[in-house]
């Protein structure tokens, strides 16, 4: 017996020898500066890291400033229809086919909570109505960000016979780019933009007290440090650009004197200073507000309040460790108003009126309460801003634009996958031209960095400040790679952290982002676990684009650990994507 203990105590001693020389071999990574030492010490030493020669050569592909208003936008066809009994319509059928492009909120057809006007659509098209005798109409309906619906409407991208914004504000941005829609109705769902707020969150800054809070009122504890809040893009979401009108009015001072916003007053050095303060303190700045709330739910911690649309709201409230959340409506209507413009004939008008007409019938409005819509309780008047004209929100997109960095630098690295699959479906060629144009919305004095990767990493180009000659070499970098090889994905994402975690150490109060693009699995070099704790410590908002039919699993991994979402990319659709992440990062 006495024999048995000694050998167990021999062997829990060598155990415990062994764990500790291995944690003295690898200590355990805690912090950003941790992660960098793992990476310089133990990684980078083991990856065969390449630098491209510096590119003198002109772009080989289109350029930004060469693209038409009509080219940097997706087609038509990258978005689905849906609602009609013939998709495509059959040779032989007889319909008036009305096509109604719609905000995503109400129309995208993929998921039942979100499919309102589709549901609609369907139902309406059942009962076969005819304009004189005429044949049957069917409504068909194309779900489009709003934002993006507007753009491709005023670039002549697309000729539908109606358009449903989520906001009346597209229509007024339309009127000021000189299309000029007119309303079939101002309403076709109640609707509001709301701050979803956790009330855990309020009651630990208000000692316990379970009132709901008024927008001006977390709008102070944002300034303070006190409150994370996420929004969206205010050039594609309508939360996003309504968030944006209202902050700007309330902290021009109307939420007193309830006098409109001008656009001179967007030049006070009140308001840009105000607005600057509270770039500085957002937790996060999504394309669209479901990102926003995808990024929530996959990291429950990473903020205290999203904006968001009250219907969103009501649906994200149902769903588990959602339940204490609390609403604070603010700003215009967001009643989802149906324009028809000058090409829609006199038949689809009728069309469209009498869609209308069902659509805000009883039977289809209590369809749209059981998914959420309707209006909150009241907004109060502090936080209700008469509805801009476009001239006033086209210059609120350009201030956001400008100052949006709070006057912080951007650090952006790009981590591009070049392995040969990236030959296929114009994949590398789409992205050129994707990059290209995405060039266009960096703000000057922002730094970006260029890393492919296949069997190996390549340096294109190093993390350098953007300007005319900046943008120019990014393009020529981009336009200069090739495809080929495998897919060391973890390699690339070494180098391009190691890069921004350097530039982080000069420059600690910068904002740090890495973007990485891969249409394929890793089949080469490092594996996930192998960077693991440094990915998790490293500091660096990481976001990945799934390029094509991806198994997403890795990339969901590495962006639940760095509190983001996987985006979805297409060579059909990358171009506005890559426009939407640049826009809203740098």
């Amino acid at each position: 017996m006495k024999a048995f203990v000694n050998t167990v105590l021999i062997l829990f001693g060598s155990v415990f020898i062994f764990r500790m020389l291995q944690s003295a071999w690898h200590p355990p990574i805690t912090s950003p500066e941790a992660a960098l030492q793992q990476l310089e010490s133990k990684i980078l030493p083991a990856i065969d890291v390449q630098t491209a020669a510096p590119i003198t050569m002109e772009p080989t592909v289109t350029t930004a400033s060469a693209l038409t208003a009509a080219d940097r936008l997706p087609a038509v066809e990258a978005f689905p229809l849906y609602g009609g009994d013939a998709l495509p319509q059959n040779p032989g059928s007889a319909v008036l086919r009305i096509e109604i492009v719609s905000s995503v909120e109400k129309a995208d057809g993929r998921h039942p909570e979100n499919r309102w006007l589709v549901d609609v659509a369907e139902r309406f098209n059942q009962r076969r109505e005819r304009i004189g005798g005429g044949p049957p109409i069917e409504v068909v309906v194309r779900a489009i960000p709003s934002g993006l619906g507007a753009q491709m409407l005023a670039a002549g991208k697309m000729r539908p016979a109606g358009y449903t914004p989520a906001a009346q504000s597209w229509l007024e941005l339309l009127r000021h780019q000189g299309l000029t829609p007119t309303l079939i109705t101002d309403k076709l769902v109640a609707n509001t933009t709301v701050i979803a707020v956790r009330q855990s969150a309020w009651q630990r800054l208000n000692q316990g007290s379970t009132s709901t809070p008024s927008f001006a009122q977390v709008v102070d504890q944002i300034l303070a440090g006190n409150l994370k809040l996420g929004y969206s893009n205010p050039y594609t979401s309508s939360a996003g650009l309504d968030f944006l009108q209202t902050l700007l009015w309330v902290t021009a001072g109307h939420g007193q004197d309830r006098k409109p916003l001008t656009a001179a007053e967007l030049n006070r050095p009140q308001i840009i200073k105000g607005f600057d303060l509270l770039q500085q303190k957002i937790a996060g700045t999504a394309p669209t507000y479901p990102q926003s709330i995808q990024m929530w739910k996959s990291q429950p911690s990473r903020f205290d309040a999203v904006v968001m649309a009250h219907q969103s709201y009501t649906q994200l409230k149902q769903q588990p460790g959602f339940e204490d959340l609390v609403e604070v409506p603010f700003g215009t209507p967001q009643n989802s108003p149906l324009a028809a413009f000058a090409w829609t004939t006199a038949q689809e008008r009728q069309a469209l009126e009498r869609f209308a007409r069902f659509a805000t019938s009883e039977p289809m409005q209590a369809l749209a309460r059981q998914r959420g819509y309707g209006e909150p309780q009241g907004i109060a008047a502090a936080a209700k801003p008469p509805q801009p004209d476009g001239a006033l929100l086209s210059k609120a997109q350009t201030l956001w634009k400008q100052r949006k960095d709070g006057g912080r630098t951007v650090y952006l690295q790009l981590v591009i996958d070049t392995s040969g699959s990236m030959n296929e479906d114009q994949r590398l060629s789409q992205l050129k031209k994707a990059v290209s144009l995405a060039t266009t919305a960096i703000n000057d004095g922002n730094q970006v960095g260029l890393i492919s990767f296949s069997d190996h990493p390549v340096r294109q180009l190093p993390l350098q400040p953007i300007n005319a000659q900046g943008r120019r070499q990014l393009i020529a970098s981009i336009n200069n790679l090739q495809a080929d090889g495998s897919t060391a994905l973890y390699d690339g994402l070494a180098v391009g952290m190691a890069d921004l975690m350097r530039a982080r150490q000069k420059d600690p109060n910068g904002r740090f982002h890495l973007l990485l693009l891969t249409d394929g699995q890793r089949t080469d070099g490092l594996d996930f676990d192998n960077l693991r704790d440094v990915i998790d410590k490293s500091g660096i908002v990481i976001t990945p684009i799934a390029y094509g039919e991806v198994n997403q699993g890795e990339l969901k991994a590495i962006a639940d650990l760095r509190e983001s979402v996987v985006y979805q990319g297409t060579p059909a659709l990358v171009m506005p994507l890559m426009k939407d992440l640049f826009q809203t990062n740098l």
